[in-house]
């Protein structure tokens, strides 16, 4: 028994086969990118008794599709992209990060922190390569950073090429979570074999086989089924002299669901071996009755879908000292005990999705899945299709068989509806209907779907003034309104702001194993005191920044004017947007800034520009005004 990495280029698999031998676990190291991988993993399975498979990017994609056993893929981490990128933005060159979502994802954070024009293009397939690398090639880019598969085609055209390898703490965590997938795997296994499975008030029929199909146990909903006494069966091997051809087979191959008709009614039948040593020491069968069969397929579905839907936050999670905060969160673990709707108003940034995640935690739902959904990202058509579901052929490109939309994959949860005032005309009146029946009906079907589902929806603008204006539905926004919470800005809430921003770094810190070093009591105060327009969202991604300098060893000291400019700047745009009585404040802290800078570097304008990134003539203004007052 062992674990497979198929390393899809030669610098993954030297580091993997270097990471492997610290690990007290047969692991097998081959290299083979997209279908080559696939052919080699396909050939050790055959070979060797691999139980799990690792790999990275558009290969794992492709295994996980074609293999049988489980896949599990290598993160590329943001220090993974800014080790590859780093040496790059230091030459100024001009950066485009081309592959599949698990290597961009990070790019636009890491733009953002670094405040650089950095390009991201998402690939879908490797054979758009080209094309994708042609695009980037026109927006300017000097640099290709990406996979193996862009890297090499990026070098075909003539273009610097930089591979983003994933380090040894990326597939290290790899490893460790597939060894402790495996363990929990086995203990299920060992438990399973020491439980009694009969459980003679089941409405199912149940079957238990010993390792040479030969009948030991079965309850009366079986022998009911069979219509034959025990003593007929017991001891009895399970072959077509006794049982149909279809129910022989069933159990034969294994099969986890499989349609059967036994005296002209049909049944369900679920099959599950329990194997020790490659072998197989006993068979459990379960026989379900048609008028189950289609809940059952149903709940498969919705099992299916809803891996990963799970609400990660709880209020034990929020860190609030505002007397103000500390009130409406009492009031959202009031709110979590009731099944109505809410509806959470706020600035982008502020927290609407942790709050009703920690709603969802909280409420007699927290068993059941959170599905949440940005109604902004998505297309009108997309976005309705999501929602309601669809049937087979309701419109070209449907899926074979239909897909369940979100409310039913919600069924016995939360819904979480964010930025919901930029959901169109056409799906908020599907939307009311929802609300007011909860029912859902596919599109392109004709039945209805009953859904047991708590809503909670969120908007970033004022939603009065989106139905006075007749962008948003009356009828719509009252169903909505049942219970609201205003979250207020991070800049009302100046309390929470140093310690929200230490809990980010700290965490940050203990992820990626720095120790923390004092940040200057200037930097602090200038992050206490700006206005954070992007609120917590901003807050995590600045803390983010310095968290990446620190882990490098960067003296933030010797960097703190520059690090102050760049939150006055930020803070500048967002008086300019909205005016806030914060606006004189920040001017009189860039003012100290520039001047001490100025003060610092033998009183030299063009050196002091250069420090803190700004045009001579700004500091100069500064300056005069300093020295005239």
């Amino acid at each position: 028994m062992s674990i497979l990495i198929v390393a899809p280029f030669l610098d993954l698999a030297r580091t993997a086969r270097l990471c492997a031998e610290k690990i007290p676990y047969p692991i097998r190291v081959i290299q083979g990118d997209l279908e080559e991988g696939l052919a080699a993993a396909e050939q050790e399975i055959r070979n060797d008794d691999i139980e799990l498979v690792i790999s990275r990017g558009g290969t794992a994609q492709l295994l996980e599709k074609h293999l049988s056993v489980p896949v599990f893929e290598i993160t590329v981490t943001s220090f993974d992209l800014l080790r590859a990128i780093y040496p790059h933005v230091r030459r100024k060159k001009k950066i485009a990060v081309i592959g599949y979502e698990n290597v961009i994802r990070w790019a636009k954070s890491i733009a953002q922190i670094l405040s650089i024009d950095l390009g991201y293009y998402l690939l879908d397939n490797q054979d758009n390569t080209g094309e994708v690398i042609a695009e980037a090639r026109q927006w300017g880019a000097q640099v290709i950073a990406g996979d193996a598969v862009a890297v090499h085609t990026a070098r075909l055209l003539g273009l610097e090429s930089e591979l983003i390898n994933s380090g040894p703490e990326a597939i290290t965590d790899s490893l460790q979570s597939a060894i402790d997938f495996l363990g929990r795997m086995q203990t299920e296994i060992i438990r399973g074999k020491r439980l009694s499975m009969i459980m003679e008030h089941a409405s199912q029929g149940i079957i238990y086989l010993d390792g040479e199909r030969r009948i030991e146990l079965m309850n009366s909903r079986a022998l009911e089924i069979f219509q034959r006494p025990l003593e007929q069966l017991i001891g009895k091997v399970v072959d077509q002299a006794i049982f149909p051809a279809e129910f022989v087979s069933a159990v034969n191959e294994g099969r986890r669901h499989q349609l059967i008709s036994v005296a002209n009614k049909n049944y369900m039948v679920e099959v599950s071996h329990i194997v020790s040593e490659k072998a197989t020491v006993a068979t459990l069968v379960f026989l379900q009755s048609s008028g189950r069969i289609k809940d059952m397929e149903d709940e498969l579905v919705r099992q299916l879908t809803r891996r990963g839907l799970i609400a990660k936050h709880s209020f034990s999670d929020m860190i609030d000292q505002n007397p103000r905060i500390l009130r409406i969160i009492a009031m959202a673990k009031r709110y979590s005990a009731t099944n109505s709707t809410i509806l959470l108003m706020g600035e982008t940034g502020v927290g609407k999705e942790m709050f009703a995640q920690s709603i969802h935690n909280a409420s007699m739902r927290k068993e059941g899945p959170f599905v949440p959904v940005n109604c902004a990202v998505l297309p009108e058509n997309l976005l309705e299709s999501e929602l309601f579901g669809y049937v087979e052929g309701a419109f070209t490109g449907a899926k074979k068989g239909g897909k369940a939309g979100l409310f039913e994959i919600a069924h016995r949860g939360t819904i979480f509806l964010d930025e919901i005032n930029d959901m169109s005309a056409s799906v908020q009146a599907r939307l009311l209907r929802v609300l007011q029946e909860k029912q859902v009906m596919r599109i392109g079907d004709d039945r209805v779907h009953t859904i047991d589902v708590r809503f909670i929806a969120a908007c970033n603008r004022d939603l009065e003034h989106e139905v006075a204006s007749g962008r948003f539905r009356k009828d719509l926004y009252y169903r909505l309104r049942v219970l609201d919470i205003t979250i207020p800005p991070l800049r009302e809430r100046r309390e929470d702001i140093l310690p929200l921003f230490n809990s980010f770094i700290d965490a940050f810190a203990v992820k990626h194993g720095f120790s923390r070093r004092q940040i200057p009591d200037s930097l602090l105060r200038a992050i206490e005191r700006a206005p954070w327009p992007g609120n917590i969202r901003q807050l995590r991604n600045y803390a983010e920044k310095i968290g990446v300098l620190l882990s490098m060893s960067i003296d933030i000291t010797d960097m703190k004017e520059e690090l102050i400019a760049e939150l006055i700047d930020d803070s500048e745009l967002y008086a300019a947007e909205e005016p806030s009585p914060y606006t004189t404040e920040l001017k009189d802290i860039k003012s100290s800034v520039i001047t001490e800078c100025w003060q610092q570097n033998d009183r030299n304008i063009s050196k002091t520009a250069r420090i803190l990134n700004i045009d001579r003539a700004t500091v100069r203004k500064y300056v005069r005004n300093a020295l005239q007052e």
